[in-house]
């Protein structure tokens, strides 16, 4: 039997009139069938008392309700009645369009028994519904709209023995396409058919009728199957068989996660430049960067400041995680959306897993100390870094020289010196090349250059000895008192990332002789909590084992609890390769921005003074 004909006995196109004569029910709450959502009897305390006594309820909408209650036996369940499990912001509108004249007979379940007893005293043509086993013949449909995949999975279990041929299931639910095919299998051994059927559009659209339903399922059932939907949806699309409905509706959703992070993060932009989002939005929202995040969900639902669009945090890290599943199920790869997928799970921290999806793009804004909804063109905006403390971050780590010391870049021109005074003119390389080196272990930029222009490696040790010993008299000489000193702010910002519960640490391509008298001289020594320097784990930057030392001295875990702060391109990466939640680069020494942003700075900052705790 094809999945069509299990279904010819069904009229979809024309519903049930919706009036069905109550069962009559006299004496006691005993007669009332149970009501147990997860096994509780939500009558148990009302079961066994004498309804007179009840008398003065008898009004209440939600009392008529339970004396309503039908009990499935002498009906036809071959009427076009329809199970409903799940009743939450999107599940409540569906119902409400169902049962929209010409309505069909809905019968309703939900966890929360207020939602049920509230809908239907609302609903004139809906009945509460048991879906444990002892609930009897079912509905010809059964609706489902749940939190998750495995939640769908509960109520086919506890439903599976009484799904007679020829049931239609229909999973609404924004879930897993792995398991809508095992699903699938299970009710086909029982001649029924499920269907997975992707939601887009929100309670809005489930109100209006607007919604799009990407739908998973054989052809030869889809014609059938769309015309129950278009109760529902405007736009009815499938998608391929079954479990394509849930995979493109993951998709959909990670994708738009990506969109409103990368929305939100570019109008944070321009709120610290002084545009406001209202200005901003009319211009993008008529040119290529426009998405659904530009035109609906921020200024409909950020701007106002309401939150209220009806789709919880929770269900959109679910659904970005199942399109990640799925991306890895078929052997893709997919940097940029599993990075969108971290940053809402690094905001997810701050926020309640119930919140509105749309505060994303509040928490985006407060990282920024600004708010995304600026009503009010400001100029002259100084740019400050994200809050380290609201990052997750326990460890901030600083290079020395051109990051926190301000040595006017002695120490590139010492290595310059002796490379001419000990190679005669026979090493030559160009600014490029040199510049590339900035940031790592001096002896190491000594033996490449050196080794390039043929020198024995003696020759080598003895350039890094002058180098050492002019360095020394560069820093330390009483000629040269007060040639290295602090960058302005530095001690500021180290107090405050201590007192914030942050640890401070130092790490450099000098050796101990040098940085050890650098703290000292600079009155460091217990202001920090901890230095490395190179010859300390045996390779210097962009190889991560200086930072990988600190993590470990601080009993740091998670390299994304680290910060990593410098004035080149290798200390950027040197933090990438670490695995730094927070990588930015400072004006104050040997690179320019585009080096750090070409090597992955998160941030680049004029100095360490705009660092916040």
């Amino acid at each position: 039997m094809s999945s069509c004909d299990r279904l010819n006995h069904l009229n979809l196109q024309k519903p049930a009139p919706g009036k069905f004569q109550p069962t009559q029910r006299r004496g006691s709450t005993r007669n009332l069938p149970a009501c147990r959502p997860n096994g509780r009897d939500l009558l148990g305390p009302f079961r066994g008392i004498r309804f007179e006594l009840l008398s003065s309820f008898s009004h209440h909408p939600l009392f008529r309700a339970f004396l309503q209650l039908p009990t499935m036996s002498g009906r036809n369940t071959r009427d076009l009645d329809i199970l409903l499990v799940g009743l939450g912001s999107l599940g409540a509108q569906l119902a409400r369009r169902l049962a929209a004249p010409p309505g069909y007979v809905l019968f309703l379940h939900d966890l929360d028994p207020s939602i049920v007893f509230n809908l239907v005293a609302e609903i004139p043509q809906s009945r509460p519904f048991d879906v444990l086993p002892s609930s009897g013949p079912l509905p010809p449909v059964v609706l489902t709209c749940l939190p998750n995949s495995n939640d769908v999975g509960e109520v086919l279990a506890a439903l599976l023995m009484h799904i007679e041929p020829g049931t239609l299931w229909l999973d609404c639910t924004s879930g897993d396409p792995i398991k809508a095919k095992e699903y699938a299998d299970t009710l086909s051994k029982k001649g029924a058919t499920f269907v997975d059927v992707g939601i887009s559009g929100g309670p809005r659209g489930a109100a209006d009728g607007s919604l799009t339903a990407m739908v998973g399922c054989p052809e030869d059932l889809f014609n059938t199957v769309q015309v129950f939907l278009r109760r529902m949806a405007k736009s009815v699309v499938r998608c391929g068989e079954t479990g394509a409905g849930h995979a493109v509706k993951a998709v959909n959703n990670i994708l738009m996660g990506a969109n409103l992070v990368a929305a939100s993060e570019g109008l944070t932009v321009l709120s610290k430049y002084g545009v406001k989002a209202t200005d901003a939005l009319a211009t993008i929202n008529q040119s290529s960067g426009r998405s659904w995040a530009t035109v609906n969900r921020i200024p409909e639902h950020v701007l106002p400041g309401t939150y209220d669009y009806g789709f919880q945090l929770s269900l959109l890290r679910k659904d970005m995680l199942t399109a990640l599943r799925l991306a890895s199920g078929t052997g893709t790869t997919t940097p940029q959306l599993s990075n969108s997928f971290r940053v809402v799970e690094q905001l997810s921290q701050k926020l309640s897993p119930t919140s509105d999806h749309t505060r994303l793009s509040q928490a985006i804004a407060h990282l920024q100390s600004t708010e995304v909804l600026c009503q009010t063109s400001t100029s002259n905006v100084v740019p400050k870094s994200p809050s380290m403390r609201a990052l997750g971050i326990k460890l901030v780590v600083f290079d020395c020289a051109g990051t926190i010391i301000d040595e006017g870049a002695l120490v590139y021109n010492a290595l310059e010196q002796v490379m001419r005074r000990a190679s005669c003119d026979r090493i030559v390389y160009t600014a490029d090349e040199f510049s590339k080196w900035h940031g790592a272990n001096k002896i190491e930029v000594l033996r490449f250059f050196g080794s390039r222009a043929g020198m024995a490696g003696d020759e080598i040790q003895a350039m890094y000895a002058d180098f050492l010993a002019t360095l020394n008299t560069g820093y330390f000489s009483p000629e040269n008192k007060g040639a290295v000193k602090l960058f302005p702010g530095t001690l500021e910002v180290f107090k405050e990332l201590q007192e914030a519960g942050i640890k401070v640490c130092l790490n450099t391509g000098y050796p101990h002789s040098i940085a050890d008298r650098l703290l000292e001289v600079l009155g460091l020594e217990d202001k920090i909590d901890g230095l490395v320097v190179a010859e300390d784990v045996g390779m210097g930057r962009p190889y991560p084992y200086m930072m990988q030392y600190l993590a470990r001295m601080h009993q740091i875990m998670d390299m994304r609890q680290v910060a990593k702060i410098g004035d080149t391109a290798r200390d950027i990466e040197e933090g990438r390769f670490a695995g730094c939640g927070f990588v930015a680069g400072v004006l104050t020494g040997a690179d320019e921005a585009d080096d750090h942003l070409r090597a992955g700075a998160d941030l680049v900052m004029n100095s360490i003074a705009d660092l916040r705790a």
